[in-house]
């Protein structure tokens, strides 16, 4: 998730958006294989970009609090991140 937008439509979007400027770029006489190479060469380097922002594992330390939600009808947990070695511990979590 990239801005609370799934990777999918940044993906679709970097496309649209590439492929837009290449039916510009061609409508005014550029050479086709020119903008076919550096098309793919940016549409290839944007969507390295994406994956390597949006696919960052998430990062907890020590003393943040998360939520572990269950299926509906039985309570969520909340835990707190326990200094290594102990153990996390959820208690159920007052707000559900």
């Amino acid at each position: 998730m990239i801005f609370g937008r799934p990777t999918n439509l940044w993906l679709g979007v970097v496309t649209a958006v590439v492929s837009g400027l290449s039916f510009i770029l061609l409508t005014a006489g550029v050479d086709p294989s020119v903008v076919a190479g550096v098309g793919a060469a940016l549409t290839g380097l944007l969507g390295a970009v994406i994956a390597l922002v949006a696919y960052q594992p998430p990062t907890l330390v020590p003393g943040d609090t998360y939520t572990i939600q269950t299926p509906k009808g039985s309570p969520n947990y909340e835990a707190t991140v326990a200094t290594p070695p102990a153990p996390t511990q959820p208690v159920p979590d007052p707000a559900t």
